[in-house]
């Protein structure tokens, strides 16, 4: 829009400098000519086309010296001559501002043009380029600034995202802290004032028992016993309620994660979906969880693993992929074979057994889906935790890709009555 602005004032001046002249054929032309090769300079993007404009911004200025009618509109290619204007290499704007010198002064010599006309023409001609010149330089300066703007826009967002994350780590060590000192809270409770009023009802039952003879006494002491037995029972339910607020399954599983991924390459998913997890359900899936995932790294050799966890309205349910073998492309025999020589000389000293890591299994019908379990230290454990809450537990290789599946689920209602 600027250009189109500073090109209106720069034909007004063409104008009232072509004023001076007869009206004929020739200036008419000029003027239609100026003006289309202005507008083509205006429609041109392509860098080969504005190259193009600029021979024939030259080719009209060099045709004015030849022709008297094309001096008053040689402003408008002057104009835009000077767009592609650089400090360092001046020569070509210079180039062209020379040539228009001479067809002034070839023109001034041979009378074609009064001396009026000449010096409208070569104001007029200085000012189209000074004009255009700055329009040049405030353009770059736009389009440098809006670079730079781009670019704090860039970082803001940046900045705004580690903010975030620094601040979603800030609650997280926080929460972990507060979850820690209500354990510590519940622990000091139960190892103190659990074990004193334990000690005062023992010694109340013992004193009734002494003073059986004496009725009044007798009863007193059962009433403070009594008193006793419903503060140490208050204790015990605050130690338990403290207990239980302490475990937060998500916080716990992130937990996990972090300690698997540090200093190792592998990466840890994980989804927790689950409110309101008894304390005795979080411990075992947890430990489900870390069992399976320190298998998945040990055993697997696994890149990536995947843990799942959520809640149905009738259970708790636990997943945990891994795409153990994936990244060395070994076969499924191979790995069968390398496993079955690594436990005839290790055993079970990483407290799993052949059937309890991943490709442990000799035989390689596991890995077609064909497995078979049994009672090793890992496996066997996860199984026992599961399955003392009434929950259904499995584990093997996964059919949809290459790698080991761990699952457990455990139902609401046993261990609600639990």
């Amino acid at each position: 829009m600027n250009r189109l602005f500073d090109k209106l004032i720069v034909l007004t001046c063409c104008l009232v400098g072509a004023s001076r002249l007869p009206v004929d054929a020739a200036l008419v032309a000029s003027l239609c000519l100026s003006i289309a090769s202005s507008t083509c300079v205006e429609t041109l993007r392509n860098s080969a086309q504005l190259r193009g404009s600029e021979i024939a911004s030259l080719a009209f200025i060099a045709a004015s010296i030849f022709v008297p009618a094309l001096v008053p509109f040689a402003p408008l290619a002057l104009y835009d001559a000077a767009r592609g204007f650089d400090r360092e290499s001046p020569s070509s704007l210079l180039g062209r501002v020379a040539l228009f010198m001479v067809a002034l002064a070839a023109h001034l010599c041979s009378g074609n043009l009064s001396a009026e006309t000449i010096m409208l023409s070569t104001v007029f001609a200085f000012a189209a380029t000074l004009l255009s010149v700055r329009t040049t330089q405030v353009e770059r300066e736009y389009a440098r600034n809006a670079t730079v703007r781009d670019d704090l826009q860039e970082r803001t967002l940046l900045l705004e995202a580690k903010n975030r994350d620094l601040l979603e780590r800030q609650d997280y060590e926080v929460q972990v802290a507060t979850l820690a000192e209500r354990a510590r809270i519940a622990r000091e409770i139960h190892d103190s004032v659990g074990h004193q009023l334990t000690r005062a009802k023992l010694q109340t039952d013992a004193l009734a028992i002494v003073h059986e003879a004496d009725p009044t006494a007798a009863a007193d002491f059962q009433s403070v016993g009594r008193a006793v037995d419903e503060a140490l029972s208050l204790v015990r339910a605050s130690v338990h309620d403290l207990h239980d607020d302490s475990f937060d399954l998500g916080l716990q599983a992130h937990k996990a994660a972090d300690a698997i991924m540090r200093g190792s390459s592998v990466r840890v998913a994980v989804e927790v979906s689950c409110e309101h997890v008894p304390a005795n359900v979080g411990a075992c899936l947890l430990a489900v969880m870390r069992e399976a995932m320190s298998n998945a790294l040990r055993h697997g050799r696994a890149g990536r693993i995947e843990v799942r966890c959520l809640e149905h309205p009738a259970l708790w349910q636990l997943s945990v992929l891994d795409d153990g073998g994936a990244r060395d492309g070994m076969a499924a025999s191979d790995m069968a074979a390398g496993a079955a020589g690594t436990d005839a000389s290790t055993g079970d000293r990483h407290g799993t057994s052949a059937d309890d890591g991943h490709g442990a299994s000799s035989d390689p019908a596991a890995f077609s889906g064909q497995f078979h379990m049994s009672d090793g230290m890992g496996l066997a454990s996860m199984r026992e935790r599961v399955e003392a809450l009434g929950g259904s537990f499995s584990a093997g290789p996964r059919r949809d890709s290459t790698g080991w599946r761990v699952f457990a689920s455990i139902p609401k209602e046993r261990t609600d009555a639990a």
